[in-house]
Order: structure tokens, then C-alpha cells, then sequence
């Protein structure tokens, strides 16, 4: 895929680290599957992924959790 944001670069597969916050939670997920930029490492979250960690931090918030960090795949896959 063609990177939206320098227009030079294809996308390659790769991985990130996703942070979402919440009011007063903050949650980080490493070693996220993503599309990165060669050019300019812009990245790509595809939206199953997303979904799933949306679905995850939603979890972690109820358990009334502010600060948590885990290893996407041992979490969420």
C-alpha cells in the first residue's frame, strides 16, 4: 500500500506500540502488527486489530485499572 501521509513509501509489515487513554487510564500495547512506511515510518493499524484492542482496553478500564502495558500478542491474540 501506497503511505498516505509522504505519498513516497510502501508499507511493509511490522510492529508498534499502540497507546490509548481514557479519562484517567492510560494503556499500552506493544508489539502491535502494523503496515510501515519505508520512507517515512508512518503506521498502519489494520481494523480487526483496532477492534481487538479497543475491546481489550474497554476490559482493562472496567477493572478499574490507570496505568497498564502488555505484549499484544500474549494479551490479545
Amino acid at each position: 500500500m501506497k503511505c498516505m501521509i509522504c505519498k513516497h513509501g510502501e508499507t511493509e509489515k511490522g510492529f508498534t506500540t499502540v497507546t490509548l487513554e481514557k479519562n484517567t487510564s492510560t494503556i499500552v500495547f506493544k508489539h502491535v502488527p502494523a503496515l510501515v512506511c519505508d520512507n517515512c515510518g508512518e503506521k498502519y493499524v489494520e481494523g480487526d486489530v483496532s477492534a481487538e484492542l479497543l475491546e481489550k482496553a474497554q476490559e482493562i478500564i472496567k477493572n478499574g485499572v490507570e496505568v497498564d502495558i502488555r505484549e499484544y500478542q500474549l494479551s490479545v491474540a
